[in-house]
């Protein structure tokens, strides 16, 4: 029975996945603030993209792009500017790691604003990971829900 109910869990473990999410890990190390930005490859083909960047021969670079036009993060009322340092893909996921060197000690207060996506699919979801300081939490942007504010 146990080996029959692993087997329905492998089977259906596949249809049970997230869509319309993507994720972004903000990390603090030492005076370097980092975003590893995760999203399925396939939704990427399902956004509309009319800008001056080629997203199909530069699908980093514009992805970039857009990032940090539709989202930020502000330490202390400072927004960090993130640039890209190298992409890859994993398991049909695109990853993106931006950083920034950050001058911001002791942190007293976060901002995180995100409306990425929701042009295209109003119903997308920003997953966001702190790993900031005294900020280590998971938060889910929406629509309607777009800024996460802590001090």
């Amino acid at each position: 029975m146990k080996v029959l109910s692993i087997f329905l869990y492998i089977i259906t473990f596949p249809f049970f996945h997230a869509k319309d999410i993507a994720e972004y890990s903000y990390q603090l190390n030492d005076d370097y603030l980092s975003l590893k930005f995760t999203i399925e490859k396939a939704e990427i083909s399902n956004f509309n993209f009319n800008s001056d960047c080629n997203i199909k021969q530069m699908t980093a670079l514009c992805l970039t792009k857009y990032i940090n036009g539709k989202s930020y993060i502000k330490i202390n009322g400072k927004t960090v500017e993130l640039k890209l340092n190298n992409s890859y893909t994993e398991k049909d996921h695109l990853v993106i790691n931006l950083s920034a060197k950050v001058t911001s000690n002791p942190i007293k207060e976060l901002i995180v604003y995100n409306s990425c996506f929701y042009e295209f699919n109003s119903k997308f979801k920003n997953r966001i990971i702190l790993n900031i300081a005294k900020f280590q939490k998971s938060y889910l942007l929406t629509k309607k829900k777009d800024k996460i504010l802590l001090n």
